[in-house]
């Protein structure tokens, strides 16, 4: 006996920012097998979906819910958001939406006022990739307020490489 059923629900069809506004061309239909309990949004109320915000940033194929959708909860309380440039060979090129990363600093100062390297792990939630290859990425991070501070500066100065780290 199973208790699974076959269902046709909406996924999204690219990777999309927390607070994006929901257009039809952002939703595909896909037949999944779901368990009991499990609540995904039904292909038929595609027009009850358009228009509804993203509480949460979502990436492409991911299954669409309720809990997905009103106004936006995040960055949760103690955490935040940052936009660090990297250059070409300070990030590995294939990081996307969702990967762990450790975000490690250096210092351009003098040895006498040298800081000691900060590292911190962080979770990849968009990148923006450069049309032309000489130009940095932006990608965006969620980590902790506190771990934001620390390597805020140093990003901010291009002092900043991302290595993937497992979750």
């Amino acid at each position: 006996m199973r208790a699974e059923v076959t269902a046709s629900t909406l996924a999204v069809q690219s990777d999309l920012p927390v607070g994006h506004t929901l257009s039809r061309h952002d939703l595909s239909t896909v037949n999944v097998t779901v368990g009991p309990g499990v609540r995904f949004v039904q292909a038929d109320r595609v027009q009850e979906v358009v228009g509804r915000r993203l509480r949460v940033p979502m990436v492409a194929g991911a299954l669409l819910t309720e809990g997905n959708l009103g106004n936006p909860t995040y960055p949760h309380p103690g955490q935040a958001l940052i936009g660090i440039a990297v250059k070409p060979g300070q990030y590995p090129p294939d990081i996307g939406p969702g990967d762990h990363v450790a975000v490690s600093t250096v210092s351009d100062a003098t040895d006498s006022q040298r800081t000691a390297p900060v590292s911190v792990t962080a979770v990849v939630t968009k990148i923006d990739r450069p049309t032309e290859p000489q130009n940095p990425a932006v990608v965006t991070l969620l980590l902790s307020h506190a771990q934001a501070r620390l390597v805020a500066a140093p990003a901010a100065q291009g002092l900043t490489t991302l290595m993937q780290v497992a979750p």
